[in-house]
Formats: C-alpha cells, sequence, structure tokens
C-alpha cells in the first residue's frame, strides 16, 4: 500500500501502521514511484491529485472516488484513458444494508479504527476546528452520552 501525506508526521505513522511506501502529496508522483503502478487506487482528494493517482494505475486498473476537498472538475486526458483501460467507480456512504454488512465484516476481522481525537458533543466546534487544521491522524470522533 502506497499513502501520500503533506505531513511528515504522517507520512512515519503510516509507515508505522504498514503502509509500504508514504510520498509527499506534492511530490512528483512519477519521480517516487518510478516505473512502479499500482492495482487499485482510492482517490479521496479530488481536483489537486486525481490525474497524478490515475497516472499511477497499471493498465486495466481501478480508481475508486468519493473525495473533492480539493476541487470537483478535473481535466482527463480521454485518449490516455481508454488506452489505459482503467475503470472509474465513484461512490457515497452507501446503503443501510451495506452499512449493516461493513460492521459485521469490521466485528469478524476485528478492525481497529485509528481514532485521532474523541470530542464531547459539546465541543463540536473544536472538533469541526481540528478538522480545519488537517493535523489529524485518523478519524475525529463525537461522543454523544445517553
Amino acid at each position: 500500500m502506497i499513502v501520500t501525506s503533506r505531513s511528515q508526521y504522517k507520512l512515519q505513522k503510516a509507515l508505522e501502521l504498514g503502509a509500504d511506501k508514504a510520498i509527499y502529496t506534492n511530490s512528483e508522483w512519477s519521480e517516487e514511484l518510478k516505473e512502479e503502478k499500482v492495482d487499485i487506487v482510492v482517490e479521496t482528494v479530488g481536483a489537486v491529485t486525481f490525474n497524478k493517482s490515475l497516472r499511477q494505475l497499471r493498465k486495466g486498473g481501478k480508481m475508486v472516488t468519493f473525495g473533492a476537498s480539493a476541487g470537483d472538475e478535473i481535466q482527463l486526458n480521454l485518449r490516455e484513458f481508454f488506452y489505459g483501460q482503467y475503470k472509474m467507480f465513484g461512490t457515497t456512504m452507501g446503503s443501510r444494508e451495506e452499512f449493516r454488512e461493513m460492521l459485521q465484516f469490521i466485528q469478524l476481522h476485528q478492525i481497529k479504527p485509528v481514532i485521532d481525537q474523541v470530542f464531547p458533543l459539546s465541543e463540536t466546534r473544536g472538533a469541526l476546528s481540528r478538522l480545519n487544521e488537517a493535523e489529524q491522524f485518523g478519524k475525529i470522533a463525537i461522543k454523544i452520552s445517553c
């Protein structure tokens, strides 16, 4: 697995958690990865990284995209896309049934998400500020007490 980030700290943490490679988002990926191509790209950023991600796919590779925090619109070289025989999938949060299946999968395989910080509901503004700073590593959680 190859991950990208603008933060040295996050790159190091990703390696500690098992990433094979960690590269700077703003670097020249084709130089960093040389001729290394991947089967699947999970693209969560949008316009800033979309074409860089696409160029790292092997012929016939797949891209799943669900984020556009760095821009909604991209320029796509259609000829490169069809010569690459790529497959692209857009996705959203999924259905209620898919959510249940995901929870069962997480429980069965004992998957533990990386949590950066948990905020009480009364400090939701602080949680949003933490997200805006983009310094978190992992998920920001809001605890709702009953």
